[in-house]
C-alpha cells in the first residue's frame, strides 16, 4: 500500500509501481503531457519514452532524474523522443554521472548522435568548461533488432514484440517483475500476436488513440487501437488491469467525457480493471 511522506510531499510505494507520467499524445495539450510510462521496482527507476512535457512529468511525480537508470524507446516518432535531450541534459546539471543505458529500435544510436551530442554540441562544451563530469553526457546504447528478452536483470526482465505503426520500427515492451507481467505498448495497429505477448499480464498499459468512428474518418487511423481492439486484446490475453494511454481524440473532441466514454466502451466488451489514464496516475503492482 502507498503510504504518504510529508517532507517530500509525494507518494512512496513499498511495491514495485507504474505511473503513467504522460497520457497525451501529439498535439499540445495543457491537461496531458505527451508519452511516458515509468517503472520503480527494486530501487531502480525505468522510463518508458520521452515525448512532451515527459521531464517536467517525471519531476512532478517525484523522480529524482539525477537516479534514472534506463529509457526505453518505442520508435522515434517525436512525440515519444523529443524530450529525451532534455532528459539527458538536465539529468546531468542534476548530477548524474553515471552512463544511461538506452533501449530503442534500430536507429536510436544515431539519433542520440545528431539530436543531443551534435545539437548540444556548443552548450556541452560550455558545461564541460566550467568542471561538469563528462560521464553523465555519455550513453551506452543498444538498437533492439529482434523480438524476445534483451534485457535481464536481478530485478527484472524485458521483452520485445514488433508490431506494426506509421512505418516505423516499432516496439512494445512487456516486463517481468516480482513474478508479475507488465505490458506496455507502443502505438500500434491491432496484432493477434499482441495477445500472446499480453497473456496473463497483471498491468496492460496501451495506446488507445480514440473511437472506432474517430480513426476511420483519418489517414492515420489505422496505426492505432480503440475500445474495441483494446477490449478484444485484454479479455483475450486475460489481462487484469488495463490502463488507456495515448488519447488522441481528446486533443480533437469539444466533449469534456470524451475519454470517460472511451473507458466506458473497454468495460463494455473487457470484464478486468480499466483505468482512463491521467498525468501521474500511479498503481502498485
Amino acid at each position: 500500500m502507498p503510504v504518504a511522506d510529508a517532507h517530500a510531499q509525494v507518494t512512496v510505494f513499498r511495491m514495485p509501481t507504474f505511473t503513467l507520467v504522460g497520457s497525451g499524445a501529439v498535439r499540445a495539450n495543457p491537461r496531458r503531457g505527451g508519452t511516458c510510462q515509468a517503472l520503480r521496482c527494486a530501487g531502480e527507476t525505468l522510463v518508458i519514452d520521452q515525448g512532451r512535457g515527459a521531464v517536467q512529468g517525471l519531476k512532478n511525480c517525484g523522480f529524482d532524474l539525477a537516479r534514472i537508470d534506463t529509457v526505453f524507446l518505442s520508435h522515434l516518432h517525436f512525440d515519444h523522443v523529443c524530450d529525451l535531450a532534455q532528459l539527458i541534459l538536465l539529468s546531468w546539471v542534476y548530477g548524474r554521472t553515471h552512463r544511461l543505458a538506452i533501449y530503442g529500435p534500430p536507429g536510436t544510436r544515431e539519433f542520440l548522435e545528431k539530436g543531443v551530442r551534435e545539437a548540444y554540441a556548443m552548450d556541452i562544451a560550455s558545461r564541460l568548461s566550467h568542471g561538469k563530469d563528462p560521464a553523465g553526457m555519455e550513453w551506452d546504447v543498444t538498437e533492439i533488432a529482434r523480438e524476445g528478452a534483451f534485457r535481464s536483470t536481478p530485478q527484472y526482465e524485458a521483452q520485445a514484440l514488433f508490431t506494426e505503426h506509421g512505418h516505423l520500427p516499432n516496439i512494445n515492451f512487456r516486463f517481468e517483475l516480482d513474478g508479475k507481467r507488465i505490458v506496455v505498448t507502443s502505438d500500434t495497429e491491432p496484432s493477434p500476436r499482441l495477445v500472446e505477448f499480453c497473456r496473463g499480464a497483471e498491468l496492460l498499459c496501451v495506446e488507445c488513440s480514440g473511437t472506432r468512428e474517430f480513426l476511420a474518418a483519418r489517414e492515420w487511423g489505422a496505426w492505432h487501437m480503440n475500445p474495441q481492439t483494446v477490449a478484444e486484446l485484454a479479455s483475450k490475453a486475460g489481462v487484469k488491469r488495463v490502463v488507456l494511454k495515448h488519447l488522441v481524440i481528446e486533443d480533437w473532441s469539444e466533449d469534456p467525457e470524451i475519454c470517460a466514454k472511451l473507458g466506458a466502451q473497454v468495460r463494455a466488451g473487457f470484464g478486468g480493471e480499466v483505468f482512463v489514464g491521467h498525468d501521474g496516475l500511479a498503481l502498485e503492482v
